[in-house]
């Protein structure tokens, strides 16, 4: 019998309310997870706070922003930040960064443009390497460097991040990582990028983002998922072409696609624009998309996304309204097969 393939698990945390940081980290760490990744959006916690905070809930366990970006931060304070956390946790950090999505959006901002957002990087590069550096006519140099290297992973999700990932990152998140059609596409286009300027591509770390919730039944499962995931329906309807997700057709017609567009990234507007998308799909692309249902149905959706060649960590971001079942079944089912 082939053993099952090994991977790392790691807790996206939505943190609304700063109080869920601490018995979620905790019981992240019970569970078997590796890592706790924390958002960088206004909307919730602060989230150089959150990780410092979830280090010492949960000792051991790494911790990383997915992600966190150089519009809303300036790069020299995020390498700053980055290092100080590597030197309090003994290196048990990686930094998730992109453009900015949401974080920005909300703030009446623009994401980064993409030479700019690349330059940025470079400079976060140079400075957690401790190399001095010209900054804004200053020269620069972080007090206390990382010891070791501080892993920066890309959030990917088209053609230029997909590349600048593969060649100059040591790796990607992958959103939406719950379809294993998505990631098989987004990896191939990852390793392309490493391979491009002689890097080993098998030396990446790709982490699947995605959202879960585990129920008695289906129905409940994919009835407490949908307030959750307007954002992620709207990319798998929208900016996802429908064959790369494994459909024959569009999902929604042209007039609906304009009005998504012009709902999202108004925040009063997400619960309304995924009623309408699930009045239109039902739950087939929510399925496609996250990792929702009963334990027997979890589990299964797990071993898909495990399988596809080139995922290193799977992220889930458990968003039940009694999260118990959900931790039991990684806990019980699926990390002591798929854990490292």
């Amino acid at each position: 019998m082939t053993s099952a393939k090994k991977i790392n698990f790691g807790l996206g945390l939505r943190a609304r309310d700063p109080s869920i940081l601490q018995p979620y980290a905790r019981n992240a760490q019970a569970s078997g997870f590796d890592h706790v990744w924390v958002y960088d959006s206004p909307r919730f916690a602060e989230p150089y706070v959150a990780m410092s905070y979830c280090a010492m809930a949960a000792p051991g366990l790494s911790v990383g922003t997915a992600v966190t970006n150089p519009v809303t931060r300036d790069p020299a304070v995020i390498a700053n930040g980055f290092a100080t956390l590597a030197a309090l946790t003994d290196g048990h950090v990686k930094m998730g960064i992109g453009l900015g999505d949401s974080a920005v959006k909300f703030l009446g901002q623009k994401p980064a443009r993409f030479a700019d957002f690349t330059e940025k990087i470079r400079i976060i590069r140079k400075l957690l390497e401790g190399q001095e550096i010209e900054y804004n006519g200053k020269k620069l140099k972080l007090p206390v460097p990382p010891k070791k290297r501080l892993p920066v992973i890309m959030a990917a999700e088209g053609p230029k991040t997909f590349d600048f990932a593969g060649a100059e990152c040591d790796g990607a998140i992958i959103s939406p990582g719950g379809s294993p059609h998505f990631l098989r596409y987004a990896i191939e286009k990852i390793r392309a990028g490493a391979v491009r300027v002689g890097r080993d591509p098998n030396e990446l770390h790709i982490c699947a983002w995605t959202h879960c919730v585990v129920a008695e039944t289906r129905k409940q499962a994919v009835e407490e998922l949908l307030p959750q995931v307007s954002r992620t329906l709207f990319k798998g309807a929208v900016r996802v072409p429908h064959e790369v997700l494994g459909f024959k057709e569009p999902l929604i017609s042209e007039e609906m696609k304009k009005r998504v567009l012009d709902a999202v990234g108004h925040q009063n507007m997400e619960y309304k624009l995924a009623d309408e998308l699930f009045a239109v799909l039902g739950d087939k692309l929510m399925q496609e998309l996250t990792v929702v249902g009963t334990p027997a149905e979890v589990e299964s959706k797990v071993k898909e996304i495990i399988e596809v060649d080139g995922v290193s960590q799977l992220i889930i971001n458990i968003h039940a309204k009694d999260p118990k079942l959900s931790f039991d079944t990684f806990r019980d089912r699926i990390i002591p097969v798929f854990g490292h």
